[in-house]
């Protein structure tokens, strides 16, 4: 018994060692284990601490994102007055390297941000700017290389896209984390969505869901349905494989997606089972006419576009928006005080002028401009096809043209093309607004409008068609485009034929100075130079320093279709900020620049000049219209401007060499100035332009422009009286001066004498006129000149002064008796020649002398 109790002692003691020393070594495994974890939690904290630290010193206050710097940096929109002439419409974007009109949350559609969350980040709603579950499960993706996945939240997203930061670095992507925690506690998560949607690309330029929407559905964002949502957002995520307009390739692709998004909207509850089903079987249209399930349907009315013309520019501006821009621009350096920079190292300015246009394009403005769609249209089809670009100049190079239109009442400028054939650069040369020379398309505005306005000549004045003077090394001087001159004419005839001689003349009259400062002050041009206002050659036949452009040019005539009335011309007329805030108003500024008996008188007569005078390749029918030519020496510019009751527009044509223009081509200018007119006044009614008050009748003679006399009704030539429609309050109230009655032998047609027999003698009127005679120029009235038909045009030689066909009295012959045979003369004594005027003589110098007895 005491041996058994001894064994189940050593047999507890034994297992009671046992059990000791499984205690042991347990103490000593999590002894182990506790060491493992303390020196895993101690490095962790040295880590953190060294992280912590890194971020305090490197990272914070140094890499945080300021939002407010990066959605300030949106499109410019462009808008213009739709076909109904009431609402505005958008017609395109300015942008320097991102196409963004930014929208605010409550105009995107909920569906949309639902359907970004549900694709691009599921746990937007409740994570703080980092999505640790998608990050740890990239990263074990991409150590097992069991694929890459993207662990990015919208947020990161959202910042990758403003700051541009994209490196695949352990540096970015913690520089990343912390901007995206930070940036979640200065912003709400709608704030984030919105900047998200405003910021992501969508391929074909556009960044943001507004410009998008637009550019694949015609639609602003806010007018999306649930299955053009789902279309839209499946492009962000690589668009060049969903946009849906590059091939059916990516069209069928962005269906894919688009059920994707659909079924994950689904899956996470944001919608319900029948609104999938009817998003699903939506046909979604494009806006190139296939929709999402390759079916191809027309426009819709809203959404036809123009008919592409032959030729078509590849340019993104039209030539208006070219010039809306320069002219926003001006404004705005002047409204901002905006001033050139200081050279750079390399001797480099930027203006004052660049930094506007830069604005411009990166703040996001609205401009509202002037410009009339249609109009616009019609003048870019005519230049953008013309035959005219065949012609070319000794280099080569294309013929040029331009024109401006605008609207007579309101002075806006309507339309603009700068160039001929298609446009290929955006912000390139504009012919419209360069100035060029007009030659006599200036005669209305700066010769005859000013003197006709303060009375230096009426409607009914005569100017003498003569050389003004004769100048060394030229001669007779101005020449007219026809060969020549007419001597006194009609300011009618002046203007229709458009005489050289009677425009330097009337500008001589007025003032060239006068001139000038009329055409400045009254009428807005301003490339005039102060050598042109010395010149009446300049001012008075266009040959100017610099030039002018067809835009001052078109705002000028309008002023004479408009009763006087100049309006400055203006492209837009409105600037706002991204909020509609007003920034800048350009208001209209008109005053009177001529009577409106002037315009009226000018418009009666610019009508002529189409129909019957240097104008009638302009002429079409079915409209009232006016206007004037102009050419420069030789035919090296040329020119027309012209106006209906509508609208007045100037065209220019010519080299940018300055070579000489071929005179098979006509008036290139008219030509296109007829093209342009005809089509934009198809559907106008016809109509006369204004009459007016202040006007009276007057009979008086042509070659005086004063009341006619007696004396004016016996000219040599018949009755120069005429009945002529002049401005009352410069109406002529002197007789005529010019006509003078004198005796005339109508057989010597010249100034009787005493020795013209009575029955040859008639009283007739002449022209008392005292021309200084060029050479032997000989105007179409010089033979009915007083000192011509007297002599006493040419003092050095005595016979003129006596009638050629009776110079001395006619002796009677005495009877001789019949009876009474005459002494028959010597044949050897030759008898001495008459050098009388016998009647029969024929002339000076005559007699019968050489007749044999």
């Amino acid at each position: 018994m005491k041996e058994h109790s001894n064994d189940r002692d050593k047999a507890e003691q034994s297992a009671h060692q046992r059990k000791n020393r499984g205690k042991g070594r347990a103490k000593r495994v999590w002894g182990v284990i506790g060491t493992i974890v303390l020196v895993g939690v101690l490095t962790m904290a040295i880590f953190v601490g060294i992280f912590m630290t890194y971020i305090n010193k490197s990272l914070k206050g140094h890499v945080e994102v300021d939002m407010s710097e990066y959605d300030r940096k949106v499109s410019t929109e462009l808008y213009r007055l739709g076909t109904d002439g009431e609402t505005w419409e958008m017609y395109q974007t300015l942008f320097s390297d991102e196409n963004r009109i930014w929208v605010d949350i409550g105009d995107i559609p909920k569906y949309l941000q639902e359907a970004t969350i549900a694709i691009e980040d599921k746990r937007f709603e409740t994570h703080h700017g980092v999505d640790w579950r998608g990050t740890l499960r990239a990263i074990t993706s991409t150590l097992t290389g069991s694929g890459t996945q993207g662990g990015s939240t919208i947020t990161q997203q959202l910042l990758k896209n403003v700051t541009g930061d994209n490196q695949v670095t352990v540096k970015r992507k913690i520089t990343e984390i912390y901007r995206a925690l930070a940036l979640e506690k200065d912003y709400s998560k709608s704030q984030i969505l919105e900047m998200y949607l405003n910021t992501i690309y969508l391929g074909e330029q556009c960044y943001g869901v507004q410009t998008a929407a637009r550019m694949y559905f015609h639609k602003d964002v806010k007018d999306l349905t649930l299955a053009e949502c789902a279309c839209l957002i499946g492009i962000t995520n690589n668009p060049s494989m969903y946009d849906p307009l590059l091939s059916d390739w990516t069209r069928e692709n962005n269906r894919e997606r688009q059920l994707t998004i659909l079924g994950e909207m689904l899956g996470q509850g944001k919608i319900d089972q029948a609104t999938y089903d009817a998003a699903a079987a939506e046909e979604v249209q494009f806006s190139d006419g296939y929709t999402n399930l390759g079916n191809f349907t027309e426009p819709t009315e809203d959404q036809e576009t123009p008919e592409k013309p032959t030729v078509q520019s590849t340019a993104n501006n039209s030539y208006y928006t070219d010039q809306v821009i320069s002219d926003v621009a001006a404004a705005l350096v002047e409204k901002l005080g905006l001033e050139d920079d200081a050279p750079d190292e390399n001797g480099n300015v930027r203006t004052a002028q660049e930094k506007a246009v830069s604005k411009i394009y990166s703040s996001g403005y609205k401009i509202y401009t002037l410009q009339d769609s249609k109009l616009q249209s019609i003048a870019e089809s005519v230049f953008e096809n013309s035959d005219l670009v065949e012609y070319t100049d000794d280099y080569g190079k294309p013929l040029q043209a331009a024109i401006t239109l605008v609207d007579n009442s309101t002075g806006n400028v309507v339309a603009m093309v700068g160039g001929l054939g298609a446009k290929t650069v955006d912000r390139g040369w504009n012919w419209a607004t360069e100035p060029r020379q007009c030659g006599s398309a200036t005669k209305p505005i700066s010769d005859y409008a000013p003197a006709l306005d303060d009375g230096t000549i009426t409607a009914a004045s005569a100017i003498d068609d003569y050389p003004v003077r004769d100048l060394d090394g030229y001669g007779a001087w101005p020449k007219n485009s026809h060969s020549g001159f007419y001597g006194l004419t009609t300011v009618w005839t002046a203007l229709v034929e458009s005489l050289n001689t009677c425009a330097v003349r009337v500008n001589e009259s007025y003032g060239s100075a006068a001139s000038y400062n009329y055409m400045v002050e009254k009428l807005g041009f301003t490339t005039l130079t102060q050598r042109d206002s010395q010149q009446s050659g300049n001012m008075g036949l266009g040959g100017y320093d610099v030039g002018v452009t067809t835009e001052e040019m078109a705002a000028a005539y309008a002023a004479i279709a408009n009763d006087g009335v100049y309006t400055k011309p203006r492209t837009w007329l409105r600037v706002e900020d991204s909020e509609g805030n007003v920034v800048m108003e350009n208001e209209t500024s008109a005053h009177s620049a001529m009577k409106e008996t002037t315009a009226y008188l000018l418009r009666d007569i610019l009508e002529s000049v189409i129909t019957s005078g240097t104008g009638t390749e302009a002429y079409f029918s079915g409209m009232t219209i006016a206007g004037k030519t102009g050419t420069t020496d030789d035919n090296r510019d040329r020119y027309f401007v012209g106006f209906s009751p509508y609208y007045c527009a100037a065209v220019w044509t010519g080299y940018e060499s300055n070579d000489e223009l071929s005179y098979g081509m006509g008036n290139g200018s008219a030509q296109l100035w007829k093209q342009v007119m005809r089509e934009i006044h198809a559907d106008l009614e016809d109509k006369a332009f204004d009459s007016c008050t202040g006007l009276t009748q007057v009979t008086v003679c042509s070659d005086s422009g004063l009341l006619a006399t007696d004396a004016c009704t016996k000219d040599l030539r018949g009755s120069r009286v005429r009945t002529v429609t002049v401005a009352a309050d410069t109406a002529p109230t002197a007789t005529c001066n010019v006509h003078k009655l004198v005796d005339y032998c109508t057989e010597g047609k010249h100034i009787a004498t005493q020795y013209c027999p009575k029955d040859k003698v008639k009283q007739v009127a002449v022209l008392d006129w005292n021309r200084a005679l060029f050479n032997d120029i000989k105007a179409r009235d010089h033979e009915y000149l007083l000192k011509v038909l007297d002599g006493s045009a040419t003092p050095n030689d005595p016979k003129d002064d006596i009638c050629p066909a009776h110079q001395k009295a006619i002796t009677p012959v005495t009877p001789t008796d019949p009876t009474t045979p005459t002494t028959p003369t010597e044949p050897t004594d030759p008898t001495t020649p008459d050098t009388g005027g016998a009647e029969d003589s024929g002339g000076v110098g005559g007699g019968s002398w050489w007749k044999r007895p």
